[in-house]
């Protein structure tokens, strides 16, 4: 191996193969690419709706504290799901199954280390969910 190469600057393949967050799966073999759009409670994601143009085309990844059955009509806005809370047995998990979207759940701290507007990938692959980080707006 040419140890020149370990010195270079990481180039975009690197960065997206070190995930900054895992977390619970609840949608085995899913993956959702997008925007991040940090949404700490339900009250700021209803004002987020009031605030978008529903037939703007884009991809976007909610992140928030949790969810419940409540944030349906929010979440079909949304390419996937990034919460602090629940686990793959949690309501939480049940409301993105349902919905068929990908999601990573139990993070603990997504909502204090992500950021709107910085582009993500979420892959769900087997019980396991991971974010990574592809790029951040400045």
């Amino acid at each position: 191996m040419d140890n020149r190469k370990t010195n270079r600057r990481p180039e975009r393949e690197d960065l997206i193969n070190i995930p900054v967050l895992t977390g619970e799966c609840p949608t085995m073999n899913k993956a959702a690419f997008g925007k991040l759009e940090v949404l700490l409670d339900f009250k700021q994601a209803n004002n987020y709706l009031e605030t978008i143009n529903v037939n703007e085309i884009s991809s976007k990844i909610l992140v928030t504290a949790e969810i419940d059955w409540s944030w349906t009509r929010i979440l079909e806005h949304f390419e996937g799901v990034i919460a602090n809370q629940g686990t793959r047995v949690s309501r939480a998990a049940e409301v993105i199954a349902v919905m068929g979207k990908p999601g990573v759940l139990g993070t603990k701290k997504a909502t204090e280390i992500l950021h709107s507007g910085a582009q993500a990938q979420i892959v769900c692959d087997g019980n396991e969910a991971l974010v990574y980080i592809v790029h951040e707006m400045k």
